[in-house]
């Protein structure tokens, strides 16, 4: 289960990693785009037309390499459960379960986009409104440059959509494997009398929690919500839950049983 676990973390600091650098393109693209255009109030339209379009573009990008990994996400999600199940009572169980419904994955997935296209659409208002300011004389081309950012760390506007870029990521690509999670585990109940949930707070959280902390090793039916922070989640990132229980979480819940606890303290006896 802890391999399972480290892969699903290792699987989504590598879509971070390629959403930053998409991000990254764009701004090099925007930039450039600035730095050769004449520094003239008559330039204005073109200088929005072309950061509207590098911000579609990669709001275009972000979205299809999003919704791709967001499969990858549910099969693990799948795999968070099938494999635990089937090495703890017959490797002909999972091979038995049908396939889950999808009809979930395409509303993250479309969540998700809703996302992306909202983020592209503020960042394009916040770089027009600096090159506005510029081309009033307001700001020197200098002071535009350093807001728009000369890369994704210094101060600047892309810096913050570099934030919330990752932000979404971790979200959206954790909420679709725990949504599988979910649904899979309803699905083995349904073989496996007994079959519980467990909260588990994964070492990997950035910001750790003291309520998800607190949730660590809670056991709960699996048709039946964890008490975290004062709310009721079926899962880590439940979008039933509140944006400051769920957003940047990094916990996760996994399929229990006591059988399997009491074979595995035999062993170690």
């Amino acid at each position: 289960m802890e391999q399972l676990i480290a892969q699903a973390t290792k699987m989504e600091n590598e879509a971070v990693k390629n959403s930053i650098r998409i991000l990254e393109a764009a701004r090099k693209e925007i930039a450039a785009t600035v730095a050769s255009t004449e520094w003239e109030m008559y330039r204005l339209p073109q200088l929005k037309s072309a950061v509207e379009r590098a911000m579609q573009s990669y709001a275009q990008l972000y979205n299809m390499d999003l919704n791709d990994r967001q499969l990858d996400f549910w099969d693990q999600g799948i795999l968070l459960v099938d494999e635990p199940v089937s090495a703890a009572v017959s490797a002909n169980i999972a091979v038995a379960m049908p396939q889950i419904d999808t009809t979930m994955l395409g509303i993250l997935q479309g969540y998700g986009t809703d996302l992306v296209t909202g983020l592209a659409a503020d960042a394009n208002k916040k770089i027009t409104a600096e090159l506005t300011r510029g081309l009033l004389g307001r700001k020197s081309p200098f002071e535009v440059m350093q807001a728009v950012g000369k890369n994704l760390k210094d101060k600047s506007i892309f810096k913050s959509i570099a934030a919330r870029a990752e932000t979404i990521t971790r979200n959206e690509c954790g909420r679709v494997l725990e949504a599988a999670n979910q649904a899979r585990r309803e699905q083995a109940a349904k073989a496996v009398p007994g079959l519980k949930k467990q909260w588990v707070h994964s070492d990997f959280a950035k910001v750790p929690r003291m309520s998800h902390l607190a949730a660590d090793g809670q056991i709960r039916d699996v048709d039946q919500p964890f008490d975290v922070g004062g709310e009721k989640l079926m899962y880590p990132r439940d979008p039933a839950g509140s944006a400051e229980n769920t957003i940047n979480c990094g916990c996760y819940s996994v399929p229990y049983h006591e059988h399997w606890e009491r074979a595995a303290e035999d062993l170690a006896a």
